[in-house]
């Protein structure tokens, strides 16, 4: 078990350090959140999507699309909101669409990519892809109807993230060259996403109001955390799933909750607080929770 843990530690450790330099630099005033605002927006509108789109282009579509593993990720998913829609009336009616948002919206474009790839290399970045793609699509649908709000397809056609994805898609499936000058310059805005959001991650941590609402984030971090992946990689077992499809979803099932709860959160409820709080301590405990699955799975084979 030693060993698992170190393993485990050997992914994981780096992707911590990162969070460590982004909390770091930003608690000495090295950067403001203006900074920060901004990296987020070039990460999220411009690096991030390109690293997905040539994630794809160039492959066979055929190659990026794991059925099985998918349609687990997307069955897992629904099963995970039916299970938050019922534990939800323990929380307050108006904060309900919050935590149960936070509970299933996970970080899967970065820290979920980020520790998948340093698992088992750019070769899975096709199939993450894919999967971040439709089940990114059911979190935005979901998030819409649980926050009460409307323009649920405005929202996905917007998104740059869905953008970059299918433009790669479209290029797979119409076997699109793409010029060498081209696909060195998306290499080097890939190399910059992962560190660069990672870094942005940690200069956002904030915990002030922690305590103002201690049991909505306990739930939101054991279903987030724990029942998330647990309920995704059972499904994988019991389906007869690989052992790096398992560990994709497990990489996947456990990130912590996605930035873009608290966005969602801020913009259509007065409870934006609170999403920023779930975010904060999922992406705090969520190395140590990754360090422990990783290390499991390791010790019975399966990573």
């Amino acid at each position: 078990m030693f060993d698992s843990f170190v393993f485990a530690f050997g992914i994981t450790g780096p992707i911590l350090l990162l969070l460590m330099v982004g909390w770091g630099i930003c608690r000495i005033k090295l950067v403001d959140t203006h900074f920060i605002a901004q990296a987020n927006a070039l990460v999220f509108n411009v690096t991030l999507p390109v690293m997905l789109f040539f994630a794809i282009a160039g492959r066979s579509f055929n190659e990026a699309l794991d059925l099985p593993l998918t349609l687990i990720g997307l069955g897992g998913t629904l099963i995970l909101v039916a299970l938050l829609l019922l534990v939800g009336r323990l929380i307050p009616l108006d904060q309900r669409g919050v935590f149960v948002q936070g509970s299933y919206r996970g970080n899967l474009a970065i820290l979920g990519v980020a520790l998948a790839v340093a698992t088992y290399g750019e070769e899975v970045l096709p199939l993450v892809a894919v999967y971040i793609a439709l089940v990114t699509t059911v979190y935005n649908i979901i998030a819409v109807w649980v926050l009460n709000s409307s323009g649920v397809l405005r929202n996905l056609l917007k998104n740059p993230i869905l953008i970059g994805i299918m433009a790669g898609v479209l290029a797979s499936l119409i076997n699109l060259p793409v010029p060498e000058f081209l696909r060195s310059t998306g290499n080097y805005l890939t190399g910059m996403t992962l560190p660069l959001a990672l870094i942005c991650i940690g200069a956002t941590l904030d915990f002030n109001s922690l305590f103002g609402n201690g049991r909505t984030i306990l739930l939101a971090v054991f279903f987030k955390l724990i029942v998330s992946p647990l309920i995704l990689v059972g499904l994988g077992l019991l389906f007869g799933l690989g052992s790096v499809q398992i560990g994709i979803l497990f990489f996947l099932a456990a990130s912590p909750t996605a930035t873009a709860s608290y966005i969602m959160a801020r913009q259509m409820t007065a409870h934006g607080a609170l999403a920023a709080e779930i975010v904060a301590v999922t992406t705090a405990l969520g190395v140590l929770s990754y360090t422990a699955g990783i290390a499991l799975l390791r010790a019975y084979g399966l990573i």
